[in-house]
């Protein structure tokens, strides 16, 4: 277990002091993958760094499994940092040595028993799946085969936990989709409590037990990860979902559409999966289209948005409106044809 208590960094910056983190208190529990979410700037990476002291705190202490590490210094904090890896965001690999030797060099530089080298260098390459990969340089390597011999590296001298600082920013979707896939094995496989930094919310769906978000220097709020994007309470968390969540009346659409009424409705929890359409369009006497719509699934939960347009006589879209509105979690926003299809647009 990682615990931060009254955690705040501040930075001498031409004189003045710059609160980087600010009274951070956060409990991050064994075998959890924790997200810390926010813009840039937010400080998310000094936070992470506090916890193997890269970053060491100005106030504040730092447990690993309700040991002070706070003021560890020599011996004992490179003991301690050895129960602690960390992955970059741009790799930090060694471009004049192999892969095989990159993974190599992290275990000699750990005083790993010479005559186990071999075997545990092809153990994390199996677990990678670069074991065809062993004399490539670097340069040979495409974005997500570097990421994946960062890992290995971090994982050599077998860590309680893993820090990922914006592990997949540099990656394209599908090199990050398998870099994912690969922590979820590792974590369920070795129960590795991963902490890891992002403002990519895709990341957070895709990955994360349980979120914090952090704006400038403070954790905002934290929450289970479905919670977080089903049911957002802070102002910055909010804009956050918003923007990956959000969906808006695709361009040329208002074109096509003459009356009635838009509504954008949302979908949480067992009602993302209700046949609410059919439901309305057998109840009253409108006619429904939809004209576009998602559904997530964020750790085996569904959360939907759908964009429609209820057409028919006034009295029926009301019914029709009321009902929906009983049968959903929220009705964000309703749009009358007339006085808002450009606004959305």
């Amino acid at each position: 277990m990682i615990e931060l208590k009254d955690v705040s960094v501040f930075f001498n910056i031409k004189g003045n002091n710059v609160e980087a983190v600010k009274d951070i208190n956060v409990k991050i529990n064994k075998g959890d993958i924790f997200g810390i979410v926010g813009l840039s700037g937010a400080g998310k990476s000094t936070l992470v760094r506090t916890i193997n002291l890269l970053q060491k705190p100005t106030k504040g202490k730092i447990f690993i499994n309700d040991e002070d590490i706070t003021e560890l210094k020599g011996e004992a904090l490179r003991q301690i940092r050895l129960k602690i890896g960390m992955i970059f965001q741009h790799f930090n690999l060694i471009s004049g040595k192999t892969v095989y030797q990159n993974i190599e060099f992290a275990l000699k530089a750990n005083n790993y028993p010479k005559d186990k080298i071999e075997n545990r260098v092809e153990e994390l390459l199996k677990l990678v799946y670069l074991q065809d990969k062993a004399k490539a340089y670097p340069a040979n390597l495409s974005g997500g085969q570097k990421q994946r011999v960062g890992i290995a590296r971090a994982l050599a001298n077998n860590p309680e936990i893993l820090l990922c600082d914006e592990a997949t920013s540099a990656l394209d979707l599908e090199n990050t989709q398998e870099i994912l896939k690969l922590l979820k094995e590792i974590n369920k496989k070795y129960g590795i409590t991963i902490v890891f930094i992002t403002h990519e919310m895709e990341v957070a769906k895709s990955l994360f037990n349980r979120v914090a978000v952090m704006n400038r220097g403070e954790i905002v709020e934290v929450n289970d990860v479905y919670s977080i994007f089903a049911n957002p309470k802070d102002e910055v968390t909010k804009s956050l979902i918003h923007k990956n969540l959000n969906i808006e009346l695709p361009r040329g659409v208002e074109g096509l559409i003459e009356e009635g009424k838009l509504l954008k409705i949302y979908y949480k929890g067992e009602k993302s999966v209700n046949p609410l359409i059919s439901e309305v369009s057998k109840k009253f006497e409108v006619y429904i289209s939809i004209i576009h719509g998602k559904i997530d699934y964020i750790n085996d939960k569904p959360l939907g948005i759908l964009l429609i347009n209820i057409t028919g006589d006034t009295e029926e879209i009301r019914k029709a409106e009321n009902y929906i509105r009983c049968n959903v979690s929220q009705v964000d926003k309703i749009y009358s044809f007339e006085k808002e299809v450009k606004k959305i647009g």
